[in-house]
């Protein structure tokens, strides 16, 4: 087919040619292609999830105008939810990652509590129930997070309670936390972290403790308040409450 010596040569250079393009897409280009498919892959899945829940909330399909919009108005709505996040449930507030072992963390942190108010409850007449309501167990390393959150609302009341002192603290109960689900993704929006408390205490008192938890950061609800008693002659009142810090879920880098 090729006689002439400068035919073969030609078409020798050509296989050259051709087994270093091959060479160069195989090792160096295809990765890049693939990954390049993969993040396009990943953004139409993101859209399609967009417009599925565009159609779900409106029951219309969206036009091009409007999904422009709606793309705006999410990514205005992901920067507040973001400043929100960090409001409510700030990273600060957290479990360390380097706690290796977080039960015994937990531990540790719920003595020096104890501890830091075993001289200022009896100095001030303030009666606290042992283990600030904690039972005596290392917690499991995946419970340690919400068990910090509920410790720190007890070391919020303990401390309002001693600084204005004569309270008697009856019962703190961290209990069952509420997983929230959000309704059109179907994932965890946020979890309610609640603490029961039952104290006796003077009117003056609750009043600075409502005034507190009102201000307070991280942000500390009131659900419940139930009076049960009030004595006239002293101004002393015994109540039950019940409040929550939130964990707020986060979604990974």
């Amino acid at each position: 087919m090729f006689k002439t010596p400068r035919e073969k040569n030609i078409l020798k250079q050509g296989l050259i040619i051709f087994a270093v393009l091959a060479g160069i897409y195989i090792f160096f280009l295809s990765p890049f292609l693939r990954e390049g498919r993969s993040i396009i892959d990943e953004e139409l899945e993101r859209k399609i999830s967009d417009m599925k829940r565009f159609i779900t909330l409106t029951g219309t399909v969206p036009s091009k105008e409007s999904f422009a919009k709606m793309e705006k108005e999410k990514n205005s709505l992901e920067e507040k939810f973001s400043d929100l996040v960090d409001f409510v449930d700030p990273k600060k507030a957290r479990l360390s990652e380097k706690n290796a072992e977080a039960g015994l963390y937990f531990i540790e942190k719920l003595h020096s509590t104890m501890k830091k108010f075993e001289s200022d409850s009896a100095a001030k007449g303030v009666k606290l129930p042992e283990n600030l309501g904690f039972g005596d167990g290392l917690p499991k390393d995946n419970m340690v997070p919400v068990l910090l959150r509920q410790l720190e609302i007890i070391e919020f009341v303990v401390e309002i309670l001693l600084k204005n002192g004569g309270s008697d603290v009856y019962a703190l109960k961290p209990l069952k936390s509420i997983e929230n689900i959000e309704p059109v993704s179907k994932k965890l929006f946020y979890t309610e972290l609640p603490i029961q408390i039952s104290i006796k205490t003077g009117t003056k008192t609750l009043m600075n403790l409502l005034l507190e938890l009102k201000n307070a950061s991280p942000v500390i609800s009131v659900k419940e308040l139930h009076v049960k008693s009030i004595e006239p002659d002293s101004g002393d009142v015994e109540i039950s409450l019940v409040l929550s810090s939130f964990m707020v879920a986060r979604e990974e880098k």
